[in-house]
Order: structure tokens, then C-alpha cells, then sequence
């Protein structure tokens, strides 16, 4: 269990972890890190898990590793205006924890720009080609998927990792 405590930690918001479960590699990802989540997030999670669409499904199985998940409390000092409380709670966390922040949600990412450091989901997809956990094929491949089930067509996170992920 030495080796877990190794891992970096990283605060992931809905978005973010419905991304992975699109994709399927949330398994992947709790061998190189730690996932921190709130409460709150795992009740958006089972809200989402309550559809049989591609979201719900995607919930559904980041679900499966609630147990290897650590949640943790987050109390809001400082609040963002525009941004839901969950949001706020993240935020906080991110900065009480000086952990990055993985989201999805473009516009989340820009109101705490300067505030915390964040990354996308797909940052992970990098991470998992260079530790040799995922081909680049096969992370391209996933790459496309989630751009067609996200309905991302051609934004930033699309082609910033389409980009990264071809220099590799």
C-alpha cells in the first residue's frame, strides 16, 4: 500500500469523471493517482446514474470505484460568483489542498483561471500513453469518442489533446 501513497492527488468534478467513465479508463487512472472528490459529487454522479443514456452510463461506471474514491469535506471561504456551490466546494478544496482541479466544464475553468491550477480530463489520456498504460492509437481512438459522445466537435480540450497526444 506504500506505493498509493505515492500518488499524486487530484480534485476531479463531475464533468471530468464523466469524461473517464465514457471512456472507461477511471481504472487506469487510480493506479497513477489519487481521485479526490465531495459529496456532492457523488450525488451528481448517482442523479446521472439514474438515466440509461450515455451520461448515466458513464456515471454508472465511475461508480463502480466509489470505494477507491476519497472524498473528502470542503468548506466554501471563498466564494466564486457565477459558479454552482459544488463548484465553490471543488474550488476551495483546490486551494485549501493546493491540488489541481480536473474539469470539463470550460466555463468553470475560466472563472477560477489564476485562482488554482487546472487541467482537463484528457490530460489523463497524455499521462496513461507515457506510463505505458495505453497505446497512443488506443488513446486517440478514445480521444474521438469522447469528442462524438461529449459533442466537443473541434473545442479546446478536443484539439489541445489531439495536439499533445500526437507529439508523443
Amino acid at each position: 500500500m506504500e506505493e498509493n501513497s505515492e500518488k499524486s492527488e487530484y480534485i476531479f468534478d463531475t464533468s471530468a469523471l464523466i469524461s473517464l467513465g465514457t471512456v472507461k479508463v477511471i481504472d487506469n487512472v487510480l493506479k497513477l493517482t489519487k481521485i479526490v472528490i465531495t459529496l456532492s459529487i457523488i450525488k451528481e454522479l448517482e442523479e446521472f446514474a439514474k438515466h440509461d443514456d450515455n451520461y448515466g452510463k458513464a456515471s454508472k461506471e465511475v461508480l463502480k470505484y466509489k470505494d477507491k474514491l476519497i472524498v473528502k469535506k470542503a468548506e466554501i471561504k471563498e466564494s466564486i460568483e457565477y459558479i454552482q456551490t459544488t463548484d465553490n466546494e471543488l474550488y476551495n478544496l483546490s486551494k485549501t489542498l493546493s491540488c489541481t482541479l480536473i474539469t470539463d466544464d470550460i466555463k468553470f475553468s475560466r472563472h477560477v483561471d489564476g485562482k488554482i491550477e487546472t487541467q482537463f480530463s484528457t490530460f489523463f489520456l497524455t499521462l496513461l500513453v507515457s506510463s505505458k498504460h495505453l497505446s497512443k492509437e488506443k488513446a486517440l481512438e478514445l480521444l474521438e469518442k469522447l469528442r462524438d459522445i461529449r459533442n466537443w466537435r473541434d473545442n479546446i480540450i478536443y484539439l489541445t489533446t489531439k495536439d499533445e497526444l500526437e507529439k508523443l
